[in-house]
């Protein structure tokens, strides 16, 4: 699976599926633009990235906890 079927079928949806959109969008917003990242045109390192950014956002480990981010990031 390339890195924008990945952020589409599993990443955005899992995301959403916790926060709602509009949070999600945020989180998106926030580490993809900080890393510079295009969520439209993503590459794998980009991805992984984005990924390792997101499991590090305090909202998303107040949300599900440190083991299940942990674990929802694999």
């Amino acid at each position: 699976m390339d890195a924008k079927t990945a952020f589409d079928t599993k990443l955005k949806p899992k995301l959403e599926e916790s926060f709602g959109a509009d949070l999600t969008t945020s989180v998106l917003s926030t580490h993809a633009g900080r890393l510079g990242i295009n969520p439209a045109a993503l590459a794998e390192d980009q991805y992984l990235q984005l990924v390792d950014a997101i499991v590090q956002d305090a909202r998303v480990i107040q949300m599900w906890g440190e083991a299940k981010t942990k674990f929802q990031a694999l």
